[in-house]
């Protein structure tokens, strides 16, 4: 068990460096970055293509716009949209999107820009309200990529894992702002044991943010200042906030892995999981805004997950990086 354990730790660690495409050093306890820019071989301004053969080479987040009619989910190579039981490029330039986060009205994000544009790397934090036809970029940019980011649906509230010093953060760690970058305040993180894979940012509290390790699920109600244990003694892939304020948790791997439902007092509900292969484990998990009994998951094997009735069945609409139901 423990070497299951031990190989699920290191594939999340590899998932994590492999998709990292920006050039910086690493903070203990997250996730390197290697320079991958040089790999960006494909036309870096994406166009309608033949939508039988939508390729995902990385997956780096995944979310429900506002109406629930779409989903999205970035790579090193631009946006995937999903509609209609359709996934398709979207039109415009092909950035490096990391640490993507939807919110109600557009989606926040780092990464590094498209080799067409005139954007510093790395991006710093942007935002786009137009669903990646257009950014803003509200800061740090030229000086940092933040792998790990959420935002609060409707809370105004972003939190980063910050990996190193920059003109804003002096110090590496947890930061949040509530007026889109302008100024950060840091946590002290008191309470969280492991290595943070992922960020939740309630939907509406500000102060209200979760972790994810291979310890379990930490949960701060005084924006990141302490933690209190929510779920442990198992490693947690992916973590989210529900829109009712309950959090979606991948909990395990391969046969193993469970899918939880879990409230602030630590509360828990399973819900089906989808038959994920042996070694694989989910990476990222959105619900739809509009119906919460319709979510979606990633995994670190590049497959993609679809429910519309809480997980009593699922479709896979990407096996390894290719579209399943295009055809």
């Amino acid at each position: 068990m423990m070497k299951r354990i031990s190989t699920f730790i290191a594939s999340i660690v590899t998932a994590a460096i492999i998709t990292g495409c920006g050039a910086g050093s690493a903070e203990p306890g997250v996730e390197g970055q290697p320079d991958l820019d040089e790999k960006q071989t494909e036309p870096e301004v994406a166009t309608k293509e033949d939508i039988s053969e939508i390729e995902f080479p990385h997956m780096h987040d995944l979310a429900f716009t506002e109406d629930g009619k779409k989903a999205y989910t970035p790579a090193y190579d631009g946006l995937r949209v999903f509609e209609d039981g359709i996934w398709e490029r979207v039109e415009g330039p092909r950035h490096d999107y990391m640490g993507f986060t939807m919110t109600a009205d557009g989606f926040y994000s780092s990464g590094h820009p498209s080799m067409q544009t005139d954007y510093k790397n790395p991006l710093g934090i942007i935002k786009s309200t137009d669903d990646g036809k257009s950014i803003e970029v509200l800061g740090l940019e030229g000086e940092v990529d933040f792998h790990l980011m959420a935002a609060g649906y409707r809370s105004g509230a972003i939190y980063v894992r910050n990996p190193q010093s920059n003109s804003r953060m002096e110090d590496m760690g947890l930061y949040r702002t509530t007026n889109e970058a302008k100024d950060w305040e840091k946590g002290e993180m008191d309470g969280i044991s492991g290595k943070i894979i992922a960020i939740a940012a309630h939907p509406e509290e500000k102060s209200t943010v979760a972790v994810s390790t291979e310890k379990g699920v930490f949960l701060s109600q005084d924006a990141g200042d302490t933690f209190e244990p929510v779920l442990e003694g198992s490693p947690v892939s992916a973590l989210t906030f529900a829109h009712n304020g309950k959090m979606l948790a991948a909990e395990g791997m391969g046969e193993e892995m469970s899918l939880q439902v879990i409230d602030s007092s630590g509360d828990m509900q399973q819900i089906p999981r989808p038959d994920v292969k042996e070694e694989d484990a989910i990476q990222y998990i959105a619900q739809n805004p509009e119906s919460s009994k319709t979510m979606m998951v990633t995994t670190i094997e590049r497959d993609i997950f679809y429910t519309e009735d809480n997980g009593e069945s699922w479709t896979k609409t990407v096996e390894e990086g290719q579209s399943q139901n295009n055809s």
